[in-house]
Formats: C-alpha cells, structure tokens, sequence
C-alpha cells in the first residue's frame, strides 16, 4: 500500500472514531480538561504512528493502548494530587469502556436523531446549556430572562424526553 493510500486509510478510519476516542478517554479521566489535554496527546501518537498501524487489525483497540499508556503517563505527571485510582481501577475502567463503546456510540447516534425531534425551542434550550462546558442551566435562565425554577424543569422534561427516545430507538434496533 502507498504511503498516501496508507495516510487516506488512515485519516478514514479517524476520523470515524474520533468522538468514539474523546469518550473512551472522557470514561477513564471523569474529567474535561483532562481528557482535553490527554485527547490531544493521544491524537498526535496516533498520527505519529500511523504507519504503524495494520488495517487488518481493530483500530479500537490499538488506541485504546495508546489512550491508556497516556492517561498512565498523565496520571503519574499529576501524582500530587492526593486522591487517585490505582492503575488496575483505571485498568478495568478502560476494559469497560472499550467493552462498552459500540453501546455508547448507538446511543451517541440516537441521541443526534432525537434533538433533532425536538421543539425548536427545546433544541435552543439545549444548546444553550450545554454548548459551553462553563455554563449551567442557571445562567442561561439569567440571559433568557427566565425564572431559574422553569428552565430548569424544563430541562428536566427534555433529558426525559432525550432518554426515552433513545431507549426507544435503541430498544427497536434489538
């Protein structure tokens, strides 16, 4: 295989997985910023190393080696900190995760199919809350002049609505 097929291949494949290795790593750290910081890191390795990865392999669960070799190397950069999990917790956590990501990405997928099943309002809703990882169901209440009470009952109805229509599709699908 070329070099440029290789790269093309590559670039496919991770740009398919992508979002699947932020939450892999999202379920490791139970972090933001950290996983920020590690999803970087871990990006550049996999593009670094990419032509060491073999096609016929799971690109899965190649990254989730590269993925887990970073958060140890993280973790033992963050060692001063006093609470940590052992590395045979993050261990397990990161099986699970990996055991776990085809689920997750189902849900991922119904979660985008039922937002968009929503009420334009409730989509706006939505995206003000969440679309910043500082912002808080609070402060969108302050800039949409509503009492903090409704937005956040609101809010309520709509994460119920989300979970039952993703159980559903998910339910559906078998």
């Amino acid at each position: 295989m070329s070099s440029e097929v290789q790269r093309e291949s590559f670039a496919r494949l991770f740009a398919q997985h992508h979002r699947w290795l932020h939450a892999y790593l999202m379920s490791i750290l139970a972090d933001f910023s950290s996983t920020e910081e590690v999803f970087q890191d871990v990006c550049v390795i996999l593009w670094r190393e990419y032509g060491k990865f073999d096609p016929q392999t799971d690109f899965r669960r190649w990254a989730s080696v590269i993925a887990r070799n970073k958060v140890y190397q993280f973790r033992d950069a963050q060692a001063r900190q006093a609470r940590r999990l052992s590395n045979e917790v993050i261990e397990l956590i990161a099986e699970q995760a990996l055991e776990q990501s085809d689920l997750l990405e189902e849900r991922r997928v119904a979660l985008h199919k039922c937002l968009a099943k929503l009420s334009e309002s409730d989509r706006e809703l939505v995206a003000a809350c969440y679309s910043e990882a500082s912002r808080n169901y609070k402060q969108v209440a302050v800039q949409l002049s509503r009492p903090v009470n409704t937005v956040y009952k609101a809010l309520q109805r709509i994460r119920r609505a989300l979970r039952d229509c993703i159980d559903r599709r998910i339910a559906a699908r078998g």
